[in-house]
């Protein structure tokens, strides 16, 4: 599975969570962060940060919920990698 992040800035961490900020506007104090399990938290703008493109592609790969959410937001695009099915059709040629 390939994962590109189209929009990285819709994406946070809040504690130890990565997670997708939704339905907030600049100038709120508090900002709606979803983790992907269906976990909804009101949270201060303040404490909210960014995380590395590598904590991020990590967490989209082991979270199924938060790269459905992503996806459906076209916050990432997802293609599937078929590599060897490709190689052995391509091999059948030789």
């Amino acid at each position: 599975m390939k994962i590109k992040v189209i929009n990285p800035e819709q994406f946070a961490t809040w504690g130890n969570a990565i997670g997708i900020v939704l339905y907030g506007r600049e100038q709120d104090l508090f900002v709606n962060f979803f983790t992907g399990d269906m976990d909804h938290s009101r949270v201060k703008r303040k404490e909210i940060g960014s995380p590395s493109l590598v904590e991020l592609l990590i967490e989209l790969e082991e979270n199924p919920e938060l790269r459905y959410i992503a996806e459906l937001r076209g916050f990432i695009s997802v293609t599937q990698e078929h590599t060897v099915d490709f190689l052995k059709y391509a091999n059948s040629y030789n």
